[in-house]
This record gives structure tokens, C-alpha cells and sequence, in this order.
């Protein structure tokens, strides 16, 4: 019997060990040029609990010489695609990490893609993830084959649409992948299970609402819409939308989401009229009014041959936004890619000076992800994680990949 109750005292001191976290070192930050959210101030920084203060503590374990670089708040990926859900999961996650991205948020995964991610992500070495778990749609709505197709062994998109008959009698994803809700009666026999599930935020499918809302292949019509965003809002919950006209915006925006999770037209292929997909000066006025999230994902658009046209929409969409002050940020919606494409997208697109760029990758895209922590700036009693570069990324946007060592929560990362 001592030899159970010693066993079982180390096996409790241990999980108590494991559980807390070690604690950081003090640090003075010198020598460096700090991100103020516009461009850079040379000076000296502190690190003290793990937050960023211009007070020197009494005692300072280490001083960091910066040697003059370029120090930025970490990246996040506002529609990490790649981690959950992915049998090479681990490794972009290292991709994630070595490329400066601590800040993950994953919109439509499974329990069990879930699960796996959350055994990798949140660790000191490692980004922070928010999870919305399955989309909410209308009966067969999108993305009911993305889930149920390979769940029943049809794992070719391509030989969906031939074995839809058969496909559409299964529901062996409901609850996991996706949910179901065409009416307030399934709303409300559904929320408390999606609550069950613990989502982080609440991701829907908005498609050609007006003319095809709560039809198959498509979404929630205007009226779910709303009454899925008041329950999320009730319990504390953000919700962010897939659409695919600007009329879908604009009924998203009526409805209260609190982001999109693409812009009209991320994936058009230069053919066709473009008034359906174009946002009006007041769509842009409202987006900034409402400070509400826009992830474009233009880069889901590129082939090996250019299109002129699709560059030239996408470049006046991110110039009209980025110069209105909109609540831009960057995410990748990509199965095998972390924000690099994006970005590489953005850039040849000229759309934005750098001092834009850089806002929205180092401050909207953490704050979209995580609203209530103080991250995205490099101010007094913000969590101390930043990037320290080896070049200016004001002259090239592209220079936040040169990065000497970073800090998360006032431990350094070599």
C-alpha cells in the first residue's frame, strides 16, 4: 500500500511538473529597430514574465545584443489548411515555426484532425492553433462530398460528381466534418453537440445565398445565416464565412459575421463578367466600419500560365482594401503550403507598399486569430515573441523570412 501511495505521488508530481510552465528569464532587448506598428524606433526593450516592458527589472538574467536588427511581432495563417487532417501534419508545422508563424487558426477539420494537431501545436517551441472543427451548411451543402467522399473510399474529386447518387445517402462525416442545419429546429437540436466540441470559432458556408442558399453544392440560406451567428455570438463565439458572390458578403455583413474566410472571386479563372464578384466602395466602406476580418487567398487562382485579368482584379481588390484601412489578414487555405505562396502572390502583385504588407502580416493576422491576447504589437505588457531579421523587411516584404532567432513567450528559439 506506501509503495501505491509513493508511485502515485511521484506519477501526481510529475503531471504537476509537466503541467507548469518553466519560468522565463529576464532579458534586456539591445541594440535592436522595434516594429511600432508603422515602421521602426531603435532603442531597448525588456523581457519580464514573458511580456515586453520599458522598465529594466531589478535583475537581468541575459542581454540580448540585436546588432541593429529588425525586430517584428511573429506571423500567423488566418486558414491554415495544412495541419489538421494531414498525415505530413508535423512537418509544416516545423515549416510553420521556421518561417516566423506562431499563430494558426484552422477553419473546417475534423475531431480526429483535431486531436493529432493539438498534440504538435501549442508548445513553447511550437505555434498556437485555434480549431473551428466542421462547417455549418445546408443539407449537402459544401463541404459535404470534401468529407464524405473519401470517407466512403472515393478519395478522386474528380469521380465525385458520377458516384453523387450513392454518396449523397451516407452521413458517416455529420457532426465531424460537417453539420447540417436547414431550419431552426435542427439549429437548436445541433448547437449543444457543436458546443460539446469546444470550437474556438464558428466556420459557415455562405454561397450564391441569394439565388441558391440552402440548396446542394451550396450553403445556409440568409435566414439560417443569422440565426447561426446569434447563437454563436451568444456563446462568445466569432464566426467567419466562405463565400462566393459579393452578395454573400453583403448578406454576411447584414447577418454579423465577424470575418470571411475568402473574398468574390479568390478563385476566378479571368472568364465571365466580373460584376457579381467586384465589392462596391460602400462593401469596403462597411468592411472598415465593421472592422471586420477579409482573408483574400488570391493565390488559389494562379497557373503556369498568366492571366492578366485575374491579377489585375485581384491587385485593384488588395489596393482598394489595404488603402481603406480594412481589416485584411493572410491565410493559406492549402493542403501542402504555409502563408509563403500567399505572400509570394501578394508581392508580384504590387498591391501594397510594405509598410501595409507588414501590418497585416504582423499585426491583423495575430489579432484575427486570437482577439484577446495582447499579440501583434511590441508594446508594454504584450506577450514577448517577436522575429529578430537580418534585413529590413520595409524595403522588401520578402526579408521576414531572414530571421536570426525569435522569442515566444520570453524564450528564445535559436
Amino acid at each position: 500500500m506506501k509503495a501505491q501511495l509513493t508511485a502515485l505521488l511521484c506519477a501526481l508530481a510529475f503531471t504537476l511538473a509537466a503541467q507548469t510552465p518553466a519560468p522565463t528569464k529576464t532579458y534586456e532587448l539591445r541594440n535592436g529597430n522595434f516594429y511600432n506598428g508603422k515602421d521602426f524606433t531603435t532603442g531597448t526593450w525588456y523581457v519580464v514574465n514573458g511580456t515586453f516592458t520599458k522598465k529594466a527589472p531589478a535583475k537581468i538574467d541575459s542581454v540580448v545584443e540585436l546588432d541593429g536588427r529588425w525586430i517584428t511581432p511573429p506571423l500567423g495563417d488566418a486558414f491554415c489548411g495544412s495541419v489538421a487532417d494531414n498525415p505530413s501534419g508535423a512537418n509544416l508545422l516545423n515549416l510553420y515555426r521556421e518561417e516566423g508563424v506562431f499563430y494558426l487558426q484552422m477553419l473546417g477539420h475534423t475531431q480526429e484532425g483535431r486531436k493529432s494537431a493539438e498534440l504538435l501545436t501549442g508548445k513553447s517551441n511550437m505555434p498556437d492553433a485555434t480549431y473551428s472543427n466542421g462547417a455549418i451548411t445546408c443539407s449537402l451543402g459544401y463541404p459535404f462530398l470534401q468529407y464524405e467522399g473519401p470517407a466512403q473510399g472515393i478519395k478522386n474529386p474528380q469521380m465525385w460528381g458520377s458516384n453523387f447518387d450513392k454518396i449523397k445517402t451516407e452521413r458517416k462525416m455529420f457532426g465531424n466534418g460537417y453539420w447540417f442545419v436547414d431550419n431552426k429546429t435542427a439549429l437548436d437540436a445541433n448547437w449543444p453537440k457543436i458546443l460539446a466540441q469546444k470550437p474556438d470559432v464558428i466556420y459557415i458556408s455562405l454561397l450564391d445565398v441569394t439565388n441558391a442558399g440552402g440548396t446542394s453544392g451550396k450553403g445556409l440560406n440568409a435566414e439560417m445565416a443569422k440565426a447561426v451567428i446569434k447563437k454563436a455570438h451568444k456563446s462568445k463565439l466569432r464566426v467567419f464565412a466562405f463565400v462566393e458572390k459579393a452578395d454573400d458578403l453583403r448578406v454576411g455583413l447584414k447577418a454579423g459575421v465577424d470575418g470571411f474566410a475568402n473574398l468574390p472571386g479568390y478563385n476566378w479563372n479571368g472568364e465571365g463578367a466580373l460584376s457579381a464578384l467586384e465589392l462596391s466602395d460602400a462593401d469596403i466602406k462597411t468592411l472598415v466600419k465593421k472592422k471586420t476580418v477579409i482573408i483574400p487567398l488570391f493565390a488559389h487562382a494562379q497557373t503556369a500560365v498568366p492571366r492578366p485579368a485575374v491579377q489585375e482584379f485581384h491587385k485593384n481588390t488588395l489596393k482598394r482594401l489595404l488603402d481603406a484601412g480594412a481589416n485584411v489578414a493572410i491565410g493559406s487555405d492549402d493542403l501542402q503550403r504555409t502563408i509563403r505562396t500567399e505572400l509570394n502572390y501578394w508581392f508580384n502583385l504590387k498591391a501594397g507598399s510594405s509598410e501595409q504588407l507588414l501590418h497585416v502580416l504582423c499585426d491583423n493576422t495575430p489579432r484575427a486569430i486570437y482577439p484577446k491576447r495582447k499579440i501583434g504589437k511590441i508594446e508594454e505588457g504584450y506577450e514577448a515573441s517577436f522575429l529578430a531579421l537580418s534585413d529590413d523587411p520595409m524595403q522588401n516584404i520578402l526579408k521576414l523570412r531572414a530571421i536570426a532567432f525569435k522569442m515566444k513567450k520570453g524564450v528564445l528559439l535559436k
